[in-house]
């Protein structure tokens, strides 16, 4: 196997003293216009490449950023990635990404694995089964800087970057109640995540200022599927629209009303949350609560390095917009 160049193979190849060759490449000498040429011609003509890791070691800059999201093949994750992924880049910082699978056992490891890898510092949407943030307040002794985003944990360590979920559930609740809709069910996903109590709270709010009774509340993780879900209140007759916690259990429950022959929206409107590429191929598409995945993933790069770089950092959220198609109609 060929060895790798070192900045010592330079400095013999040329006959200079290594500390020359290493003061050339780093830009710190550039007095000798022809030194300077031949150290990185020698440089090219042997294929040498800096040692990041190395000197990452040596001045505690390795340029690294480590992400930890609960699901990379989620394409509401990988829209706020392909934002971080651009911020990263303009900034001159590479990223290491990471899958907790929604549990915090997990999450735990990738934190400990993050900072042997010297990462400068974490980004990291909490898992559903994280309630505090205990496992993260060793970085700042170590010197490493976290960013929390869009899933909220009560703490005042870190900053987070989040959308405004109750004013999203308060837009989708004033909109379904101005066509006429007075009996809301609202799917969540779990009842640990508070973003989906915000996006709750909003619909309730809604409700509470047109005299209306709060939503019929079900969570994936407690009650069933969607499909049971729906077939028990269905039967009932408690709701005339449906608010889900995310696009996804939106298509699930326009999947359902579709097999049983039940009309979405003639009998019943769905409104979804996220505005993921998905609601434009349900039948009918889904009407959804949208928020800037890009903009929340270059706002969480530029906040942590905001942080490594002793600026401050306040929580912020970013306002979301209602997005209408087909899934909703005004109630007969």
């Amino acid at each position: 196997m060929k060895r790798v160049a070192t900045i010592k193979d330079i400095a013999s190849a040329l006959e200079v003293s290594t500390s020359t060759v290493s003061r050339i490449l780093n830009g710190k000498n550039q007095s000798n216009a022809r030194l300077v040429k031949d150290v990185k011609a020698m440089a090219r003509k042997l294929n040498y490449q800096v040692n990041t890791a190395a000197k990452g070691l040596r001045t505690n800059k390795t340029k690294l950023i480590g992400i930890i999201v609960p699901e990379i093949g989620d394409d509401f994750f990988a829209a706020i990635l392909s934002g971080m992924q651009e911020a990263s880049e303009e900034l001159g910082y590479n990223l290491l990404v990471c899958q907790s699978n929604e549990s915090k056992k997990k999450e735990n490891q990738l934190v400990k694995s993050l900072v042997a890898c010297n990462v400068e510092g974490i980004l990291i949407a909490p898992s559903k089964e994280t309630h505090n943030i205990n496992f993260l307040k060793n970085l700042t002794v170590l010197g490493k800087q976290a960013v929390i985003f869009d899933r909220t944990i009560e703490q005042d360590v870190f900053p987070h970057i989040s959308f405004d979920d109750a004013h999203g559930g308060y837009m989708g609740g004033k909109y379904l109640i101005a066509l006429g809709h007075r009996k809301l069910l609202f799917i969540g996903l779990s009842q640990a995540l508070k973003n989906g109590v915000a996006r709750l709270s909003g619909y309730n709010k809604a409700l509470d200022e047109s005299g209306l009774p709060h939503c019929k509340v079900s969570f994936l993780d407690s009650d069933g599927s969607a499909s049971e879900i729906l077939e028990e209140h269905w039967k009932e007759g408690a709701f005339d629209a449906v608010v889900c916690y995310n696009d996804l259990i939106g298509a699930q429950v326009i999947a359902h009303f579709n097999e049983i022959g039940v009309k979405v929206p003639k009998e019943v409107s769905v409104l979804g949350f996220d505005n993921r590429p998905l609601c434009e191929y349900t039948f009918p598409k889904l009407s959804s609560i949208e928020h800037s995945t890009n903009k929340m993933g270059r706002m969480a790069v530029t906040t942590l390095l905001d942080l490594l770089n002793e600026t401050e950092s306040e929580p912020l959220d970013i306002e979301p917009k209602l997005i209408v198609r087909n899934s909703v109609e005004p109630k007969a």
